[in-house]
């Protein structure tokens, strides 16, 4: 697991946030978060799947940022959107079960969210940072109770 801070330079940063925090940026319900029928409902807009979809009208929004992550096969990208919970609510332990090798997740707002490894880490949710992983690993998001939203960018792909 690498966890890098400041992982896209500024300038890219801000112009990525300002889409993905943006008011015309577009949110779909999804009634699970991490596993089918967990009943904790997010937010999402998913910008390409593998099969059966491919590129979504919302790519072109962020396939500029691609080649900051060295990636040789794409596999997944989806914005996740956790509205602030009363309380830190944990989405259910996982694997990103695609046939992509690496996940890395870019938080795109600082809160006090986290993602937590089944092995004992935890990454802070912090505006900015990326944390790589190999998607075998089991993991969960925990929501935030300190902002409205914990908002990231998950990626599925193969190095």
């Amino acid at each position: 697991m690498e966890v890098i801070d400041n992982f896209l330079p500024d300038y890219h940063f801000r112009s990525l946030s300002n889409i993905i925090l943006g008011d015309a940026f577009d949110w779909y319900y999804n009634e699970d978060t991490a596993i089918e029928g967990d009943g904790h409902s997010h937010f999402i807009n998913m910008f390409y799947k593998k099969n059966p979809v491919g590129p979504t009208e919302s790519f072109p929004k962020i396939e500029p940022y691609l080649p900051f992550f060295k990636m040789k096969e794409l596999c997944r990208i989806k914005a996740n959107l956790a509205p602030r919970t009363i309380f830190h609510r944990k989405t259910g332990w996982h694997v990103d079960n695609l046939p992509c090798s690496t996940t890395a997740i870019l938080y795109m707002n600082t809160n006090n969210g986290w993602t937590e490894f089944k092995k004992g880490s935890r990454v802070k949710s912090v505006a900015n940072r990326v944390v790589i992983f190999d998607s075998n690993l089991e993991h969960q998001g925990v929501t935030c109770t300190d902002k409205k939203r914990r908002v990231l960018i998950n990626f599925n792909y193969g190095v």
